[in-house]
């Protein structure tokens, strides 16, 4: 799998884009965001491919909204 493919890579990405200012719901997000990769490193440490697939999907869901609300917010 490619870096660019990868939606892990692409959620951490998004964890430290910068913003010019900060809406209230990024916080929040971030910490979800956050927590998600860390059950997705227990996941991986632990073999268990079938979490790990469905992590990923989350991820993927996790950052198509994320740059979508961010796009329509203009940041």
């Amino acid at each position: 799998m490619t870096p660019s493919s990868d939606p892990f890579i692409r959620l951490q990405g998004l964890l430290h884009r910068p913003v010019s200012t900060r809406p209230d719901w990024l916080k929040a997000w971030r910490n979800e965001a956050q927590y998600l990769l860390i059950l997705a490193r227990r996941a991986s440490d632990d073999d268990d491919e079938e979490l790990l697939q469905e992590l990923e999907d989350q991820a993927d869901e996790m950052a198509a909204m994320v740059e979508a609300k961010l796009a329509a917010e203009g940041l």
